[in-house]
C-alpha cells in the first residue's frame, strides 16, 4: 500500500512539474512571438526555440557582459531594463541606449564568434532569455528545418539593419560615401587571413 501511495505521489508530482514546464514554455513562446526578430517563425519553430532558451536573472547594476568579451549568443529581455554602454577614447563608459521587455541584444554572436561590441548592465533587477550558438547548432542537428528557419529570420533581420545603416550614413555623408564604406568593409572581410569575419580593434 505504501508503495502504491509512493508511486501515486510520484506521478502527481510529475504531472504538476510537466504542467509548470508546459506553462513556462507557453509564456516564452508568447514573448518571442512579439519580438520582431522572431515574428516570422512558425509555431513549431517558436516552441523548439522556447524549449532551449536559458533564463537568467541579474541584480540591479550587475553586468551581463563586457565590451570585447567573447560572444556566444543573443539575449531577449523578459523583464526589467538593461543599458548598452561603450568606452570612449578615454575609457569612460558612455550609454548608447536602454532596452526593455521584448528587446534583443547580442544577436551577431549567434552566427559567429564575434567579440562583444558593447558592455551591458542591468538598470533594474532584470530577467533575460539567452539563446546561444551551441543551442542553434544542436537545434539544427535535431530539427534541420527549424534550425534553417531561425537562421533565415536572423539573416533577414541583420540584412534589413544593414540597409537601414547604409541609409543613415547616406543621409549624413552622401550615398557614394556610404557605398564606398560598405565595399571597404566587404573587402576587409574577404581579405581576413582565416576567411572569417572578426571584430577589428
Amino acid at each position: 500500500m505504501l508503495r502504491s501511495l509512493y508511486r501515486g505521489g510520484q506521478r502527481l508530482v510529475g504531472r504538476v512539474l510537466q504542467r509548470t514546464a508546459d506553462q513556462r514554455t507557453a509564456d516564452i513562446m508568447r514573448l518571442l512571438s512579439n519580438v520582431p526578430l522572431f515574428q516570422e517563425l512558425q509555431q513549431t519553430a517558436l516552441h523548439e526555440l522556447a524549449d532551449i532558451t536559458h533564463q537568467r536573472t541579474y541584480r540591479r547594476d550587475e553586468f551581463l557582459y563586457y565590451e570585447n568579451d567573447p560572444g556566444m549568443g543573443l539575449y531577449v529581455v523578459e523583464q526589467g531594463t538593461v543599458r548598452l554602454l561603450m568606452g570612449d577614447a578615454e575609457g569612460t563608459l558612455q550609454e548608447l541606449r536602454k532596452l526593455g521587455t521584448g528587446q534583443v541584444f547580442g544577436e551577431l554572436s549567434l552566427l559567429d564568434s564575434f567579440k562583444r561590441m558593447e558592455t551591458v548592465q542591468a538598470v533594474t533587477e532584470t530577467t533575460v532569455l539567452g539563446f546561444f550558438r551551441p543551442d542553434l547548432t544542436m537545434l539544427s542537428m535535431r530539427n534541420p528545418q527549424v534550425g534553417a528557419q531561425v537562421t533565415a529570420v536572423l539573416a533577414r533581420y541583420l540584412a534589413h539593419r544593414q540597409v537601414e545603416l547604409i541609409n543613415m550614413i547616406s543621409s549624413e555623408a552622401g550615398p557614394v560615401q556610404a557605398r564606398h564604406m560598405l565595399m571597404e568593409a566587404s573587402t576587409t572581410v574577404h581579405e581576413d587571413a582565416a576567411g572569417r569575419p572578426t571584430n577589428r580593434q
